[in-house]
């Protein structure tokens, strides 16, 4: 036994080295990826970065061209109180945002949980026709439809009004076909079981597809949440009076100046803008993971 002991202590002495040899061979074949990915990575953070330090800069320090302020100061950020009391609601502009971005996100995500509920399990004449128009709308561009679109606000006397900017949001073929899949999956076996307990499709799907599906739901919620709160071209023009617009229509009015563009108050204005999205991603961090990984979007 001693011996048998000894002899295999031995064998994997001798293994050593060459394991050694081939983490070491396995180590340098990955030197070329890691390379080009940091390279990649300084290029997706430099203008991140720039922004930041341009927003703690003060006009002496920007005109340098220094990419790290010497000396950071709140300066532009004193500056954008200037923009607020001259006229323009930035505080507003941010609550708007935030509002208009969370009931969105919740229209989304009901809407279209019931839109693919009744499409995936509620068997009637025409559902796949239905769902197939529905995902037929993905490839229509929305400038296609932005004039139709437009002059259907206006004849509703919607324009400049919280429905403008809330009501083009609340459903969207994306997370119907999302949430489509992921219905279709659910074993039939539970559907029958709720169906035998008296309930009805209303119940069904409150009682048994809402709870099944919340991480993809949640998922979903998040996505649209950040579609909105980063939307520009439509608040743009159904907004027109101050007190409507968004934070990114914001940043727009206050780069553009009579006569020059004040970029440290700007990049102030987007620093502040960017603290919202990021608080939702920290928190959801982990439910966004897990929902992409569900719904399988990490294969697309």
């Amino acid at each position: 036994m001693a011996t048998a002991t000894i002899a295999g202590t031995s064998s994997r002495g001798a293994h050593a080295p060459r394991r050694r040899r081939f983490m070491a061979r396995r180590s340098l074949s990955r030197l070329p990826t890691l390379a080009v990915l940091s390279v990649v990575g300084v290029i997706m953070v430099f203008p991140t970065i720039w922004i930041v330090s341009t927003a703690f800069n003060n006009n002496g320090g920007l005109a340098t061209g220094n990419l790290l302020p010497t000396k950071p100061s709140l300066y532009n950020f004193r500056e954008l109180l200037n923009v607020a009391q001259s006229g323009q609601p930035v505080l507003r502009w941010l609550l708007n945002s935030i509002g208009v971005s969370v009931v969105a996100a919740v229209g989304v995500a009901v809407i279209d949980s019931l839109a693919a509920f009744a499409l995936a399990r509620l068997h009637f004449r025409g559902s796949k026709a239905v769902f197939y128009v529905v995902v037929s709308s993905l490839m229509v561009p929305f400038i296609a439809v932005l004039l139709p679109q437009y002059l259907w606000f206006h004849w509703l006397g919607l324009l400049n009004t919280y429905g403008a900017l809330i009501l083009p949001y609340t459903a969207n073929a994306f997370g119907v076909f999302l949430l489509y899949q992921f219905f279709l999956g659910v074993p039939r076996e539970l559907q029958e079981a709720t169906t035998v307990d008296g309930a009805g499709p209303f119940t069904m799907w409150y009682r048994l597809f809402v709870p099944l599906s919340m991480g993809i739901t949640a998922t979903l919620a998040l996505l649209t949440f950040m579609g909105v709160y980063n939307d520009y071209f439509w608040p743009l023009i159904a907004t027109s009076t101050p007190n409507m617009r968004t934070i990114t229509v914001g940043i727009e009015i206050v780069a553009i100046g009579q006569y020059q563009t004040n970029f440290g108050a700007l990049m102030a204005l987007t620093v502040i803008s960017v603290i919202p999205m990021l608080i939702v991603f920290v928190f959801a961090q982990r439910r966004l993971v897990e929902g992409v990984a569900m719904s399988g979007l990490g294969g697309v």
